[in-house]
């Protein structure tokens, strides 16, 4: 008698999915109703329900860009429970004493690009200024700034929401500006890179970089560095687009700072 070959039988391995927890950046202050229930607006019940596909019961972390982060509980479809009250967060972290920030002046395109960047790598200020060679058509959009500030700070789950301030006259910022601050200049000679510049005073509590628009600098805005009313700072050997001067100074000060903590 024939004994066919026997069939194996496929081993079928089962694995629970853990879903991994979003984050919501909310103002609690002026959101939270009855000590830790929070009403959702339109944009935010879209966020949950429709995109991340959250049901009733599902759980949320909630920042409020200030250090602190609360768990909360979907109650209702338009309606959010922190599972602590405010004074109590699950999670606190201070504010680095080290704080940085990039002082850009507008540009025709890409500002989404480094205004999204610079908070993800971990600037805390960012400030758009009007330069004498701005071009007329330089974006201002300050709601659709806000918006990337806030998707970002959801998207890289930093605790500390950067500040982006409004437009001003470069002018007017230096006059209120607190800290120092360094101008990225191409063609002044005998100009120090940004690292080193940095290293001169690394117990700086507040550091600021400065960087053109397109049309680069006026002989005017050049000559607050002859006069040295601003460090200049070379960004390397290349003509560098604004927004990527942007991006490759946010870079050069974060790491300077995550040295200085180390």
């Amino acid at each position: 008698m024939m004994i066919g070959r026997s069939r194996s039988i496929p081993t079928v391995f089962f694995r629970t999915v853990v879903r991994e927890r979003r984050r919501l950046l909310m103002d609690l202050v002026q959101r939270i109703d009855d000590g830790r229930r929070i009403d959702l607006n339109e944009s935010e019940r879209h966020y949950l329900r429709r995109v991340l596909r959250l049901r009733v019961g599902d759980q949320v972390d909630v920042v409020n860009g200030q250090g602190g982060l609360w768990l909360g509980t979907l109650e209702d479809v338009d309606r959010l429970t922190l599972t602590s009250a405010l004074g109590s967060p699950q999670r606190s972290e201070p504010r680095s004493g080290c704080g940085l920030g990039l002082a850009v002046a507008l540009m025709r395109r890409d500002s989404d690009i480094w205004i999204r960047m610079a908070c993800e790598l971990g600037i805390d200020w960012i400030q758009p200024v009007l330069a004498d060679r701005c071009v007329p058509q330089a974006e201002q959009r300050p709601e659709r700034w806000q918006t990337i500030v806030r998707e970002s700070v959801e998207q890289c789950e930093r605790l500390w929401a950067p500040i982006i301030y409004p437009v001003v006259p470069l002018q007017t910022w230096l006059t209120t500006m607190d800290g120092r601050a360094a101008m990225a200049v191409t063609r002044l000679s005998a100009t120090a890179s940004l690292s080193e510049w940095l290293q001169d005073e690394p117990t700086a509590s507040r550091t600021w970089l400065l960087v053109g628009p397109e049309g680069g600098w006026s002989q005017t805005e050049e000559g607050l560095v002859k006069s040295g009313q601003l460090s200049g700072v070379s960004l390397g050997m290349n003509i560098l687009r604004s927004s990527t001067a942007a991006v490759r100074g946010a870079v050069e000060l974060v790491k300077w700072r995550e040295a200085q903590q180390n």
